[in-house]
């Protein structure tokens, strides 16, 4: 069943109401969705769709051989088919049978795949668009691909045949929150809000991986089965997951390790001297990665010059790192362990980060331009007390208003005692003097079940949010 990709599919129609063709390019992870969203696009608005798919490791001789037999279906010739020219002139041949007054859409799926070695594919793919879709009104041409680092610059940021012929670029992302519950329970899984977050944290939102999740099952158990039994879908996943997206794959591998091993982030001058890797040759992974929704960036906070830092994002590679690289034996004895609490918590946080939007719209800020950011204070000498902050969120319209953000993943409702109160007066304190006081601070609390309603939470806190909030509402 198909769930959530309201903004992706609102994309795709907009194509519809266009008096001329369209020429958009698909890309994002493996096993995010790309394909099923223009098959469900295609089948609701019942449009015609043309559609090719490049098969892994054939050659141009098969690869062409595929291509032919799909229009071979619909439309006979005897055309003799030598080269990607003549494949692309039969394809011309048989549209040119069809309904002009009508919609068609040309998919072609697994593009790198397709553009085998010296088989001039992409010149041929520009002159079908340049000589024949673009004198048209009625053909959306749409190529997809999940190897980022071929849809980056063999057709996004082309500089030969293709360049600035797209007319439009779609990223597909992961799911969020929202959309993964939506997901789950049209699958019939029937979890609480925080069995879908621990869910979240080990799979994150890649449709593929939650399509796979038994409901008949407990939530812990399907992790097992997907991430820890020697045949497990997931078992081997990381590893094939950055050679199948990028060409290189040595240095993104790499460099997620190092990111998925730190929660705050590295510069890329810290991530060269850890991964080993000049800080140059770090700029295109880092930048594939970025692309690909692996990682985010932002800037250091409270710098004259702030560097940029960046983060792992992603959950699976996070979950990975700390728990099917260690090979644990039973993921049900783990979760119950501290060491897996403790990891929990910042899985948490991260979760967080990734879901600004939805608490900037909690908290009303919606339109405001913001940057998010980790927080750390560490003293010269031990006369002073360190501080640390999961989340800010600073407001970066001119106000000087800046959101303090705690986030407290626990079983029940959280409690602030008054020590616990104590040290948050401090660590504003702290904040407030090495930002010599600048900032309008509120204090913003996300939590799994809300916090107590006690007298040290009305004298201290601004604002609280539960996971049920934000898997309740619509942005």
């Amino acid at each position: 069943m198909f769930v959530a990709r309201e903004n992706e599919l609102a994309r795709l129609t907009a194509l519809l109401e266009r008096e001329k063709s369209s020429f958009m390019a698909i890309y994002g992870r493996r096993r995010i969705g790309k394909t099923e969203l223009v098959r469900h696009f295609c089948t609701l608005n019942e449009i015609q769709k043309i559609e090719f798919s490049g098969k892994v490791d054939h050659s141009r001789k098969q690869q062409i051989k595929s291509f032919v037999s799909k229009i071979k279906r619909r439309y006979e010739t005897n055309r003799k088919i030598d080269d990607w020219n003549d494949a692309f002139l039969l394809l011309t041949e048989y549209i040119e049978t069809l309904d002009k007054n009508k919609k068609i859409v040309v998919f072609l799926d697994e593009l790198p795949w397709l553009d085998t070695a010296k088989s001039g594919f992409i010149g041929e793919l520009s002159d079908f668009w340049n000589d024949f879709c673009s004198q048209r009104t009625n053909i959306i041409l749409i190529v997809c691909g999940s190897a980022a680092s071929y849809m980056l610059k063999k057709v996004i940021h082309n500089k030969g045949s293709l360049h600035g012929r797209l007319t439009d670029i779609l990223l597909m992302k992961q799911f969020d929150l929202l959309a993964t519950k939506k997901m789950l329970l049209s699958q019939g899984c029937r979890y609480s809000d925080k069995s879908i977050v621990d869910t979240y944290m080990a799979l994150g939102g890649v449709a593929k991986y939650i399509e796979s999740i038994n409901c008949n099952i407990t939530s812990i158990q399907s992790i097992e089965d997907l991430c820890f039994k020697e045949d497990g879908l997931l078992k081997h996943e990381y590893e094939e997951l950055f050679s199948s997206l990028f060409k290189s794959s040595k240095s993104h591998y790499e460099v997620m390790n190092q990111l998925s091993s730190k929660w705050t982030g590295y510069t890329q001058k810290e991530l060269s001297k850890v991964t080993k890797i000049s800080s140059s040759y770090l700029k295109v992974p880092l930048q594939e990665l970025l692309a690909s929704g692996f990682i985010s960036k932002t800037t250091k906070f409270n710098q004259e010059k702030r560097d940029t830092l960046y983060r792992a994002t992603d959950c699976f590679s996070y979950f990975h790192h700390k728990w099917m690289s260690e090979n644990q034996k039973s993921w049900n004895r783990t979760i119950s362990t501290q060491s897996y609490k403790s990891w929990a918590g910042y899985a948490f946080e991260n979760i967080c980060h990734m879901h600004i939007p939805h608490i900037k719209h909690l908290l009303g800020i919606s339109g405001i331009e913001t940057q998010t950011h980790y927080w750390s204070y560490v003293p010269k000498d031990n006369s002073q007390k360190g501080s640390q902050i999961d989340m800010l969120i600073e407001h970066t319209n001119g106000s000087n208003n800046i959101d303090i953000i705690e986030c407290k993943y626990y079983k029940e409702p959280f409690t602030i005692t008054k020590s616990y109160k104590e040290d948050l007066i401090r660590k504003i304190e702290v904040f407030n003097k090495q930002t010599k006081y600048k900032y309008n601070i509120r204090l913003i609390f996300i939590s799994s079940f809300g916090v107590e309603r006690n007298e040290y939470y009305n004298e201290i806190v601004n604002f609280d949010i539960k996971i049920s909030d934000i898997l309740e509402q619509m942005i």
